[in-house]
C-alpha cells in the first residue's frame, strides 16, 4: 500500500516543481523580410549552330597527353629501390650516399610533375 501512495502520488508532486517560464524576455517575432529586385545581368551571346553536315563521334582512337608508365618502369623503379634499400641494411652503402639518393629521387618526386606539365604544354 505505501509503494502504490509513493508511486500515485510522487509525480503529483513532482509537477508542481516546475516553475520555469516559457517567456524567456526575447521577442518571438519573425525578422523584417528584405526584397530583392531583378540584378542588371550582362545578356548572354546568341549560340549558333555549327553544322559540319557529319554527326559527332568518337570512334578514333583516343591519345593520352603523355606516355603512361608501364609494367616494366614500374618494376625497374621497385628493383631500384629495394637494391638500395638492401644495399643500406648490409652496409656497402654509406649512409651519406644513401641520403644523397633519396634526396635525388625526392627531388624527382617534385619536379616531375611541373616539367612534365612544361612539355605536355609546348
Amino acid at each position: 500500500m505505501p509503494l502504490f501512495l509513493g508511486v500515485s502520488v510522487m509525480p503529483l508532486a513532482l509537477v508542481g516543481c516546475n516553475s520555469f517560464k516559457l517567456d524567456d524576455g526575447v521577442p518571438n517575432t519573425p525578422p523584417q523580410a528584405t526584397v530583392v529586385g531583378p540584378r542588371e545581368a550582362p545578356r548572354p551571346e546568341a549560340l549558333s549552330k555549327k553544322d559540319t553536315g557529319t554527326y559527332p563521334t568518337f570512334a578514333g582512337p583516343l591519345t593520352a597527353a603523355n606516355k603512361q608508365i608501364d609494367d616494366s618502369d614500374a618494376t625497374t623503379a621497385q628493383e631500384q629501390m629495394t637494391k638500395l634499400a638492401a644495399a643500406r641494411a648490409n652496409g656497402s652503402v654509406s649512409e651519406a650516399d644513401y641520403q644523397a639518393r633519396i634526396a635525388e629521387l625526392r627531388k624527382l618526386a617534385a619536379d616531375h610533375a611541373a616539367d612534365t606539365q612544361s612539355q605536355i604544354s609546348k
